[in-house]
């Protein structure tokens, strides 16, 4: 069971999981209330290009949560019935075109005030020619590594995001 469509309105259910990461044989609704003790698992795809630097894209002025600001690379839900890898390259390709070269998991985390868990991911990349996905993002910006701290001190990011990309800055000393 993924997102599929009845009438015009698009409907969209997630596994549910307990808050060790288990799944619970259930399913969520997006947009209805998750009740206490369940989770949904989201994905967040850290992008780079094989010469080393960093896709951030521009959330649109349009979203309803967080527009305008700045987010490393792409990321969403993970669907009913989908695993945590495959999410993250169809949300890549969704909302960037881009298709990994290469992808790995690199920290998970939980949010019991969002009821969701997290898995972050690097994927490597080879193409530069960003897409956007309609009302998600409109644009973007490829920087160096050296260029970053500069751009996360001046424009809006997810505090996690930004935690994330120090962490892997330092491992790169």
């Amino acid at each position: 069971m993924d997102s599929f469509i009845l009438g015009v309105e698009e409907m969209e259910y997630w596994d549910t999981y307990n808050e060790q990461r288990e799944r619970q044989g259930d399913f969520l609704k997006r947009g209805q209330p998750i009740a206490e003790g369940q989770y949904h698992l989201c994905v967040n795809v850290f992008v780079r290009h094989i010469d080393g630097e960093f896709l951030l894209m521009h959330r649109s002025p349009k979203k309803e949560i967080h527009p305008n600001y700045y987010e490393f690379g792409a990321g969403g839900s993970v669907l009913a019935g989908e695993d945590s890898m495959t999410a993250a390259c169809r949300e890549l390709q969704e909302e960037t075109g881009l298709i990994p070269r290469e992808i790995q998991l690199i920290e998970q985390t939980t949010s019991p005030k969002e009821h969701c868990h997290f898995d972050f991911y690097e994927a490597i990349v080879t193409e530069k020619d960003v897409k956007y996905q309609e009302g998600e993002t409109d644009s973007h910006i490829w920087l160096k590594p050296s260029e970053l701290r500069y751009f996360m001190n001046r424009y809006p990011l997810f505090q996690d995001q930004k935690q994330i990309v120090e962490r892997m800055l330092q491992s790169e000393k």
